[in-house]
């Protein structure tokens, strides 16, 4: 049997027990966080792009990089055992393969190639560095996201594909594309684009706009600033019936729900939470948002409905 060296300083008679080397395995465990932040952030966009029918073709890439990278993080941890001289035999049992054939499909060299040609972090991992959120509150719930999907259901509504949507901003499909599936940020004069182009009020996308991109909120009518918002929410759902929105919260009511999108007055915080979860969106997201409808004054008879009709949101 060969007794040819290993990067660990082991035989191949001896390898099933490497020595420790910590320095090593910091390296292995610091690759690991960083595999496992692309694969967080590639789950999230095959998600979405799933949620918003994206091309066949593109979802099929997205879904073989995701694997490729799930590969690259086996592997690592795979060095990162052995490195702190631990055995493979419940990994190699979770994996349903042997340590040896573990430890041949993932030797040392290979891996240390693979770290060393991965490239640096890619935009949408430093998104999703700023929008953690608790594990609860899935990635479609962000106002980013929220935005996105409701562009993307005025434009199914519209009748207009991807592609003449692009054509009308003068920009390419696959740019869209990525706006839509919540990829990229989206500016404001491409939301007024997208907007004219479908022939829909840009109003009805402002609040969702504002908080998607952290704009501070300028209002003189708060309370109807806030059941913009949340009609807006109810727009990016697919403009659930009220017994649809009802049965997902068994202690809402009718007259709160509808308190809530159209006035007069501003529930309680626990119906608009109610609210804005049955709407798929983030209840830290509004409350600010209540906040200010709640301290502010009734600006006259037209707080009574907010800037924009129920009819405006379909």
């Amino acid at each position: 049997m060969s007794t040819r060296s290993h990067p660990d300083g082991q035989s191949a008679r001896t390898r099933t027990t490497p020595s420790a080397n910590p320095a090593r395995a910091a390296r292995y465990e610091q690759g690991l966080r960083d595999i496992a932040g692309d694969i967080s952030a590639m789950a999230e966009t095959l998600m979405l792009g799933t949620y918003n029918n994206a091309p066949p073709a593109e979802l099929a890439q997205q879904c073989q990089q995701m694997a490729d990278l799930t590969d690259g993080w086996k592997g690592t941890l795979i060095v990162r055992e052995r490195s702190l001289g631990r055995r493979l035999d419940a990994i190699a049992d979770a994996f349903d393969r042997s340590e040896d054939r573990l430890r041949k499909k993932y030797p040392f060299q290979n891996v240390d190639q693979y770290l060393l040609d991965r490239e640096p972090p890619s935009k949408p991992r430093q998104v999703r560095k700023v929008t953690t959120s608790p594990p609860q509150q899935p990635a479609w719930r962000r106002p980013s996201q929220r935005l996105a999907t409701a562009l993307n259901v005025m434009r199914k509504r519209s009748g207009l594909s991807q592609r003449e949507l692009a054509k009308g901003l003068g920009i390419s499909a696959s740019y869209i594309s990525r706006m839509l599936s919540g990829e990229r940020r989206i500016s404001w004069k491409h939301v007024t684009g997208m907007c004219a182009t479908c022939r829909v009020d840009p109003e009805l996308f402002k609040p969702l706009w504002e908080v998607a991109d952290g704009v501070p909120v300028k209002t003189d009518d708060p309370a109807g600033y806030l059941r913009t918002y949340l009609r807006a929410l109810h727009y990016a759902a697919g403009s659930p019936s009220e017994d649809a929105i009802l049965s997902s919260m068994s202690t809402l009511t009718t007259h709160q729900l509808r308190q809530a999108l159209h006035g007069p007055d501003v529930p309680d915080w626990d119906v608009i939470a109610q609210v804005v979860t049955a709407l798929q969106g983030l209840s830290e997201t509004a409350r600010p948002m209540w906040q200010r409808a709640r301290n502010a004054p009734r600006t006259g008879p037209d707080s009574a409905t907010g800037p924009l009709s129920a009819e405006s949101f379909g």
